[in-house]
């Protein structure tokens, strides 16, 4: 006796099956071996007149170039070489006929068909362990950040004190503390009541130094938590932008911890330009 199916569940495992073709058939076409060309600085932008050049001097160079394509936003040009060796010498051919003002990036480009795209189909990721590229972690000087903010605070005491006649002497720095001396006890209550009704993120403490009455102020814990964060968050957007310049495609930046952030950028095999480029951000450290 022979099983029988309606015929509505062949149709839905033939719509099943088609569905998974479709949406697995970008894996079937394979990376185009490619030079990214982007500006120096986010202010300049890539124009056709210059991926038209770095193709021309490819040209010249006897490299073959399978396509060229200029972002729509102007971040950026890319050009897709014909031959996977060529890459190493076609991005020196183009950054000297480009100069100093651009950034030079080997790459992988995608090949998936347009109408696979609109699709939504794209390739499976594979990652750092199947596909290469660079992995980054980066620092952010912690230290660095709060130094800044202290000078800008300390800026913005003398700056009252002087509005309010209140004579101080500058001392240094004790750490991430601000010292301010003063000539005697009234005039340092003076300035401790200016300061602690302005500033209220401050531990104001009076001490002695060589027999000077001074000021110490350090801020609160809360305050030092508030600006750690503000400065991750801030070297976070900074560094997306730096790899936005890039043009990695499926690029991870994300936080890791406290006071560290993981860069994974697939395909990229330029990993001394990659750090260049990174490593314009402040306060991060490899």
């Amino acid at each position: 006796m022979l099983n029988k199916y309606p015929l509505w569940k062949y149709v839905l495992i033939l719509a099943v099956l088609v569905v998974g073709f479709i949406y697995s058939a970008p894996n079937l076409y394979p990376d185009d071996s490619a030079i990214q060309i982007s500006g120096a600085s986010t202010a300049l932008q890539v124009n056709q007149a210059d991926v038209d050049r770095a193709a021309k001097a490819l040209a010249d160079a006897g490299i073959s170039v399978k396509a060229s394509s200029l972002a729509e936003n102007g971040k950026g040009g890319l050009l897709r070489l014909s031959k996977q060796e060529d890459q190493l010498p076609a991005k020196d051919v183009v950054r000297k006929a480009l100069g100093d003002d651009y950034v030079v990036a080997l790459n992988l480009a995608r090949t998936t068909p347009t109408w696979l795209r609109h699709l939504g189909a794209s390739p499976m990721k594979l990652g750092l362990d199947l596909s290469g590229g660079v992995h980054f972690l980066l620092e952010v000087d912690m230290d660095k950040a709060i130094d800044a903010r202290l000078k800008v605070y300390e800026g913005e005491v003398k700056s009252l004190l002087r509005k309010e006649k209140v004579r101080y002497r500058s001392l240094p720095q004790l750490g991430n503390v601000i010292q301010l001396g003063f000539t005697d006890d009234a005039e340092r209550e003076q300035a401790r009541a200016l300061v602690r009704k302005t500033f209220t993120d401050f531990e104001i403490t009076p001490a002695e130094l060589n027999g000077i009455p001074v000021l110490r102020m350090a801020l609160t814990p809360a305050k030092l938590a508030e600006i750690r964060e503000y400065s991750i968050k801030q070297n976070l957007t900074t560094v997306r932008n730096r790899v936005n310049e890039l043009g990695v495609a499926e690029p991870l930046v994300q936080r890791q911890g406290a006071n560290r952030i993981v860069v994974e950028l697939p395909g990229v095999q330029d990993t001394a330009e990659a750090k260049r480029i990174l490593g314009k951000t402040a306060n991060l450290e490899f």
